[in-house]
């Protein structure tokens, strides 16, 4: 017998660990792939590493945007699949648990669907 969705009522639950720790992470990544001044002259990345060869500012930046496109894309796809089961558990579009809910799912991904599938009790 299949169990019923636990309804959030419009409430937000801020992940704890072990959660915390990668969706923090995966906002700094995402942070530092949106910033071209990471690789640029005067950086210190730039002034100890990338400075030294030609190519490693190419792979760099290479690197820097692949990451910028995946991350966001991903996450921004994750984002509009998360606003079903949002809305399969009681937390109306637009209200201010549905926007905090929406953040940490844009910036944690996956790791977002997994703290949010322990919190409604969703086996994994």
């Amino acid at each position: 017998m299949a169990t019923r969705p636990r309804n959030l009522n419009n409430t937000y639950v801020a992940p704890r660990h072990p959660h915390l720790k990668p969706i923090i992470i995966c906002g700094v990544i995402m942070a530092l792939a949106a910033r071209r001044e990471v690789i640029s002259p005067g950086s210190p990345l730039y002034d100890y590493v990338l400075s030294r060869s030609g190519n490693a500012i190419k792979a760099a930046t290479w690197i820097q945007n692949g990451l910028f496109y995946f991350l966001f894309g991903a996450h921004a796809i994750e984002t509009a699949m998360f606003t079903r089961r949002l809305n399969d558990h009681g937390v109306s579009v637009f209200s201010l648990a549905w926007l905090k809910w929406m953040a940490t799912c844009f910036v944690g991904g996956k790791f977002c669907f997994e703290h949010f599938d322990r919190l409604v009790g969703k086996a994994a």
